[in-house]
């Protein structure tokens, strides 16, 4: 069985990414999708300065789509974004640097709506969500790269796979099932109804 889509999370070195290189050269799918995780939700950065450079300049050419977060845009374009247009910029910095499609999340960004924002070479779009006041955030980046990824696998086209697993976060974010203390998950089992008698 092939895959209908391909997600790529995070890559921790040089030698990891050229041996991907390898493997995406052989399978010949076109909807890969990048989450290029270079920095953990405290600020710590997660991998390398080879391991950037080659993610940049090989690896971000061979994707459909790459879903940054504001803090990894500004690492892969060296500006510094502080609102919207700051976002779009850095966008169209990416598709000179070899992008084909580019999401970059605005968690980061300190406002009452959360705006994500697909740039491609023809398209701008912008995806406003509620913000919910909750720590229990962790892992939304990587979710929403592998639910647009999954999306895609459906045949959406990749605006409506971006609003589709934007939405989903979002409903993930809010229904948070609060476990712990500190960063918690998000509810990845929001869309699945219980039967009371389980419940």
């Amino acid at each position: 069985i092939k895959p209908d889509a391909v997600k790529i999370g995070m890559l921790h070195s040089k030698e990891v990414i050229e041996k991907v290189l390898l493997s995406l050269n052989k399978i010949k799918n076109s909807k890969i999708v990048l989450d290029p995780v270079m920095v953990a939700k405290g600020g710590t950065k997660l991998i390398n300065n080879p391991a950037i450079s080659i993610l940049k300049n090989k690896l971000m050419k061979k994707v459909f789509l790459i879903t940054p977060n504001i803090p990894e845009a500004e690492i892969l374009t060296n500006i510094n974004i502080n609102c919207k247009e700051d976002m779009i910029f850095a966008a169209h910095k990416l598709l000179e640097i070899g992008a084909n499609n580019v999401l970059i999340k605005g968690g980061h960004l300190r406002s009452k709506i959360v705006q994500d924002i697909f740039v491609s070479k023809s398209d701008i779009k912008i995806f406003n969500s509620k913000r919910y006041n909750t720590i229990n955030t962790h892992g939304t980046g990587c979710t929403l790269s592998s639910a647009i990824t999954t999306f895609l696998s459906c045949g959406k086209p990749i605006k409506k796979s971006c609003e589709l697993g934007i939405n989903y976060v979002s409903s993930g974010i809010r229904t948070n099932p609060k476990y712990g203390k500190g960063h918690g998950p998000i509810n990845h089992l929001h869309t699945i109804n219980i039967e009371r008698k389980f419940k």
